[in-house]
């Protein structure tokens, strides 16, 4: 089996274009790369591995070397996610060639967990939102069809137009999206 060529350390340009990568705000793509960071090493902890720090270096490392290819990549977490278990995959062969036998999918527990966390979260940050927007949210995202039309309409006439109901929402999305990532990363450390 061959030896692992070193690791080269990433340079702080890399690691910038890995921040901006994940978001043009410094403050969301530092939080953004603290979630990712957390749940990829508890991904690697769960599948076993006691060299999970490095494991997600090599994660990195790699997502660094391929952002152009992967500028319109629908979620830098999932990207991170596909990156990371073909890590995993390399180092189990890395250890032992044969292991990959018994290369079954992480249970659903861990993905049920997580969802949950992520679920819990949302929670917390609706009940941080002012009654009016919370029942604006509910009611933007409940019923399909035409109920969906019909509810969308009166949230529109309540605010003064389709146009500011799409702003208010888009504002409301952010802000919980903020308060999310936040709570995950409080919750992984």
């Amino acid at each position: 089996m061959a030896a692992r060529a070193a690791r080269k350390p990433l340079t702080p340009e890399d690691f910038g274009r890995f921040l901006r990568w994940l978001s043009n705000s410094d403050a969301l793509a530092v939080q953004e790369y603290q979630v990712i960071r957390s749940k990829l090493i508890l991904y690697f902890v769960h599948k076993g591995r006691s060299d999970a720090d490095e494991l997600f270096d090599r994660v990195v490392d790699i997502v660094v070397g391929k952002i152009e290819s992967c500028e319109t990549c629908p979620s830098p977490l999932a990207y991170c996610y596909g990156v990371a278990r073909n890590v995993w995959r390399a180092a189990l062969r890395e250890h032992d060639p044969d292991s990959l036998e018994n290369d079954v999918p992480a249970p659903r527990s861990f993905e049920s967990r997580m969802r949950e966390q992520e679920l819990t979260c949302l929670d917390r940050c609706l009940g941080q939102l002012s009654p009016a927007e919370r029942d604006a949210v509910m009611g933007y995202y409940q019923d399909r069809g035409h109920g969906k039309i019909e509810i969308r309409k009166q949230l529109a006439n309540g605010l003064g137009g389709a146009n500011a109901l799409r702003i208010r929402m888009c504002r409301t999305r952010k802000q919980l999206h903020v308060c999310i990532v936040e709570c995950l990363t409080r919750s992984a450390n």
